[in-house]
């Protein structure tokens, strides 16, 4: 090892050179501890993986696949429905009464006392009534318009289209797994399980 606790660069462009081309560099091992106890760990590491690959594979239980198809239908969520035109609408309904809150504020910013004084006699119960009536018409046509839209976009929805066609991709790779990887006889029957028409 190194005596102050860091690699050398010599060592590490001599470790990357060997990554690089496969080729031990046999000058700078013969002389550096540090290089002998990295190639020393890196063989270690080599013989225990082949051992752990001699080692016999344990059997895979039939079920295993249907397992990995069940948890894949489970794990996919449910498509929500979007609150965006109740947000929406609630928006524009608080943004039409700011915006009349203060065209009434400057009109009566503008308007000289007597004026003041003829427009605070002159309202009628009639006029709030309308307004109220032009508010609320005016929050009708805002939904009629947006709620549409919102319903075609919740019917055609990106992303619950995506998630239909990462289910079935799952699906075709499990097929493939089992296929490739499970023994023949619980291959088929998990085959016909995932897609029953080819069995």
């Amino acid at each position: 090892m190194s005596t102050h606790g860091k690699t050398r660069l010599a060592c590490r462009l001599v470790r990357l050179r060997d990554a690089m081309t496969g080729s031990h560099p046999a000058g700078n091992v013969a002389h550096c501890a540090d290089c002998q106890a990295y190639y020393r760990a890196a063989e270690s590491i080599v013989d225990q993986l082949r051992t752990a690959t001699l080692r016999p594979s344990q059997p895979v239980p039939d079920e295993l696949a249907a397992r990995i198809a069940r948890a894949v239908r489970q794990s996919t969520p449910a498509p929500r429905r979007s609150r965006a035109p109740m947000t929406f609408a609630v928006l524009a309904g608080a943004a039409a009464v700011f915006a009349f809150a203060v065209f009434l504020v400057r009109q009566n910013a503008v308007a000289p006392s007597s004026q003041k004084t003829k427009i605070v006699d002159t309202a009628k119960p009639a006029d709030f009534t309308a307004f109220v009536a032009g508010v609320d018409s005016l929050r009708t046509r805002l939904l009629d318009s947006v709620e549409p839209a919102a319903e075609n976009l919740a019917t055609h929805n990106p992303l619950s289209q995506e998630i239909t066609s990462v289910q079935a991709d799952a699906r075709a790779a499990l097929g493939f797994l089992a296929l490739n990887f499970l023994p023949s006889d619980s291959a088929r029957r998990i085959e016909s399980r995932i897609d029953p028409t080819r069995s």
